[in-house]
């Protein structure tokens, strides 16, 4: 019998072809050797691309292309993005290529979002859209739970300005996780997730943005932990510039050692004003003051008396606390016993932080 319901038992589903478009100025390199060769790209879409090229790449061989505007090679990993590709098709142009992304990847490219009334098409709305396709499909697969809220944030919740340093914190993030065993089973609580991508998005500077991804690191366990431990990312998020350049140096220079309860101390660490001023790296003796005073509050530098000339000290007590050096160490993705991070005797406690 003849019926339109029986349309619907056709064995294929219709799938529109996917919508291709010019970007002006992007290419595609890939490397020849120790030779970088810049390829035009004619159009592509969110499965793949057209690729101008004089190489011969056979159906079904995989290359590894970089894109980003047509200039020398970038340097910036926010301005470039590196793909796998599988060649589908060649002519005497060039390469039509399919990209081989992670599973749960989703492009939109050509979306306007809530912020742009227009098609995004240059080269750097293209790489924009690559990077944040893998940070969601990263923080899918790290806390499924939390994955349509940071969707929504990087998708259109965050301010430009923020949505690039948050996909550096999250892309960084990943980069660091793949370099730790069974990084690829490790699960993260999805209120950690989501507070480290929204307070992890203010800073402005590359490596205050990487102390975030190695607490995004940090934070990652074989089985997702049962409750959230946000006091590390409360801690970072109430750190300026100044702040976190005076907190890395006294972690970093203070001589540490485990004490007899097995928790990592740092012997007194003391600096003139101005190694102080050097390592603020501002003249503002008033704001140094301050900015010691604060650390000292949040209980990461030990009390000391309140100073009263600074412009007639000696020197400056920057000792850090046990809670500062378990900071320290989260914040370089490191996990477990902090002890294990500074190169000295484990210790028999594992974090100052609560479980």
């Amino acid at each position: 019998m003849s019926s339109s319901r029986n349309w619907f038992r056709l064995p294929f589903i219709y799938r529109p072809r996917a919508e291709r478009r010019e970007s002006p100025s992007l290419v595609a390199t890939h490397w020849d050797g120790q030779t970088p060769r810049q390829n035009s790209v004619a159009n592509l879409s969110n499965s793949g691309a057209y690729v101008l090229t004089d190489e011969k790449w056979n159906p079904g061989e995989i290359i590894s292309l970089t894109l980003q505007r047509r200039e020398g090679l970038e340097k910036s990993t926010r301005l470039r993005f590196t793909v796998q590709v599988k060649a589908v098709r060649r002519d005497d142009d060039g390469v039509g290529v399919s990209f081989l992304l992670p599973r749960g990847t989703e492009l939109r490219l050509w979306e306007s979002s809530l912020k742009a009334n227009i098609p995004q098409t240059e080269p750097e709305d293209v790489v924009r859209e690559f990077r944040t396709a893998a940070a969601i499909a990263f923080l899918n697969r790290i806390s499924p739970e939390a994955t349509e809220r940071a969707t929504w944030l990087l998708r259109c919740g965050l301010s430009s300005h923020r949505l690039e340093s948050a996909l550096e914190v999250v892309l960084h993030a990943q980069d660091l996780l793949a370099l730790t065993p069974n990084g690829t089973q490790s699960r993260a609580h999805p209120d950690v997730v989501l507070r480290i991508l929204e307070d992890g998005s203010w800073p402005e500077v590359d490596w205050i943005q990487h102390y975030w991804s190695g607490l995004l690191v940090s934070s990652c366990t074989q089985d997702m932990p049962a409750s959230a431990n946000l006091e590390p990312a409360q801690l970072l998020s109430q750190f300026t510039t100044i702040q976190a350049r005076i907190f890395a140096a006294a972690c970093d220079g203070a001589r540490k050692y485990v004490d007899s309860y097995g928790k990592i101390c740092a012997k007194r660490l003391a600096h003139s004003a101005d190694e102080l001023i050097r390592i603020s790296g501002t003249h503002d003796r008033t704001h140094i003051e301050r900015d010691v005073q604060h650390l000292s509050w949040l209980g990461l530098i030990e009390q000391t008396v309140k100073w009263k000339f600074f412009a007639l000290l000696d020197e400056v007590d920057i000792t850090p606390t046990p809670l500062a050096l378990n900071l320290y160490a989260l914040c370089h993705a490191h996990c477990g016993d902090p002890a294990s991070f500074y190169g000295i005797g484990a210790g028999v406690s594992t974090s100052c932080f609560a479980d």
